[in-house]
């Protein structure tokens, strides 16, 4: 067992999420951006979780920097946390307007960071919670690729008082060293515990219950 939190993403299906339940997840991901291969209407993500709803456990929307009349309706479905990926070139004044109207305690901030750059310490006001994925330039998260343990665990030591989720790539084959590399608040699987996109493999996703 880990003092970790574990989250599965890319629910589709009730039996997937009744799954990743069992074996420990806490939290449920639903991906509502369109470009997604795992994006399910907001309708059909909250008529899922309706089956899932029991005290201990959260709901996340996630969405790829959405408009603040798009986040707003979002908010309206009753999710608990907001997942939001965005490039870093972005009007900070976005920001400010999902932390408005989410609350930074329920805003989970996923900034896309190339190699070349570093963490932009002015999100930190606006969120409680940030998300390191792997780095791809032409997508913001779902690569199945390893994001950067190192700078991971720079950054959390740097800025403790936040919430770290560490993603990218995380399956039954590397969560030991996930886990005791980085110390990460959670842990965010998707593709590695896929059959095909949006589809769980529950034989893998039972292979995590030992850390969890």
């Amino acid at each position: 067992m880990t003092s970790s939190q574990l989250k599965v993403c890319g629910i589709t299906r009730e039996e997937d999420g009744q799954m990743a339940l069992s074996v420990g997840a806490s939290f449920l991901g639903f991906i509502l951006f369109e470009g997604s291969p795992r994006c399910i209407s907001p309708e059909k993500s909250q008529f899922l979780w309706k089956h899932f709803q029991v005290e201990g456990f959260f709901s996340v929307a996630v969405d790829v920097d959405p408009s603040a009349e798009r986040l707003e309706e979002i908010k309206k479905l009753g999710f608990d946390f907001f997942q939001l990926h965005f490039p870093c070139s972005i009007n900070p004044e976005r920001i400010s307007e999902w932390a408005e109207i989410a609350g930074p305690e329920k805003l989970w901030l996923a900034p896309r960071i190339s190699p070349q750059e570093n963490f932009d310490v002015s999100l930190l006001p606006f969120a409680e919670t940030f998300l390191v994925d792997a780095y791809a330039e032409a997508k913001f998260g779902g690569t199945g690729l390893p994001a950067d343990w190192e700078r991971f665990s720079d950054w959390r030591n740097e800025y403790p008082e936040k919430k770290w989720v560490l993603a990218g790539g995380i399956g039954p084959e590397n969560i030991k060293s996930a886990l005791a590399k980085t110390n990460p608040d959670m842990v965010d699987v998707n593709s590695s515990v896929e059959k095909s996109p949006g589809i769980k493999d529950h034989e893998k996703l039972k292979k995590l219950a030992p850390f969890f």
